[in-house]
């Protein structure tokens, strides 16, 4: 009885039924109205680099995120994106929820191009809100700081432009996250920084994302995300080794462990994204396929032994 009724919310859900039953077992209560534990979704950056070929990634990811300036990039004509909307499709990846990468033109220099931020803006958003995407991520290097230039200036044009995203955003059914990433040359190197920001700027559509990476660059505790949980819409997560390597390299298990506890706690469902260079495991040569598989394990086994505690 319990193992029929236990799969058919595994199915409602979206879970595996090893996942749910361990979910359904613990004594967390933290539960969605169906009694149903909530748990974060294991994702999965693709297209970023040669060697992330999307057909070649091993299923049982429960979303994706794409980098929009690669993949959706505003310069391709509408042929050009009809095309690219197809062969994105017949790659039969999971949801793609969210994106990242944006345009390399900082908002906050003395000469920005508002005519071509506003193109790039609104073009990309409406793409990738063909696409499915709900969550678009812009990254802290777009908010500069410039030295010589008033400050205001910077966080004026910061906050207008922060606006743009959030208004085109709400125009697509989308939202933003802007990603703080450890480097002092931009307006807020570090996930508090970049909260305070968006929350300075107060548009209901413009959020945050948490990179374990940049947490760690600045020793930055991972309870910074229950300050206000309901500003982190997205994660990403990778491992250890010169140059950055998937999440299962590495010594930073208990780490992860650690990141997992604080988004179990605070009820977070959002994605948690495998956003990593890939480096060979196995004998031979690289196999995407294998290597995707074994980080999908890890997740998935990290994931339900924190969920079970």
């Amino acid at each position: 009885m319990f193992e029929a009724e236990a799969k058919a919310k595994a199915e409602a859900s979206g879970f595996s039924f090893l996942t749910l039953a361990s979910a359904l077992n613990s004594e967390e209560t933290n539960k969605n109205n169906k009694g149903v534990k909530i748990m974060f979704k294991i994702s999965i950056l693709f297209g970023d680099a040669p060697e992330m070929e999307p057909s070649k990634i091993a299923p049982g990811f429960e979303m994706c995120e794409i980098p929009a300036e690669l993949l959706a990039n505003a310069i391709l004509t509408n042929d050009e994106w009809e095309a690219r909307k197809k062969e994105i499709e017949s790659w039969n990846l999971p949801p793609i929820k969210v994106a990242s990468h944006w345009l390399s033109q900082p908002c906050t220099t003395p000469n920005a191009d508002w005519e071509l931020l506003e193109f790039w803006t609104k073009r990309v958003l409406r793409r990738l809100a063909e696409i499915g995407v709900k969550t678009a991520g812009i990254y802290g290097l777009f908010f500069r700081k410039i030295e010589g230039y008033s400050p205001v200036r910077q966080l004026d044009q910061a906050i207008r432009y922060a606006n743009l995203l959030g208004d085109t955003a709400k125009q697509n059914n989308m939202m933003i996250a802007l990603e703080p990433m450890a480097n002092l040359t931009t307006l807020w190197p570090t996930y508090k920084e970049g909260l305070a920001f968006a929350k300075r700027v107060d548009h209901p559509n413009v959020k945050v994302m948490a990179d374990l990476n940049y947490f760690l660059k600045l020793n930055q505790p991972f309870e910074d995300i229950k300050e206000d949980p309901s500003f982190c819409l997205h994660c990403h997560i990778a491992g250890e080794a010169p140059n950055g390597a998937q999440p299962n390299v590495g010594g930073l298990r208990e780490t992860h462990k650690a990141l997992f506890r604080v988004l179990r706690d605070v009820g977070y469902e959002e994605g948690v994204s495998a956003a990593c260079p890939w480096r060979n495991t196995g004998d031979g040569e690289f196999d995407l396929t294998k290597e995707t598989a074994k980080t999908l394990k890890y997740l998935q086994q990290l994931r339900e032994e924190v969920y079970s505690e």
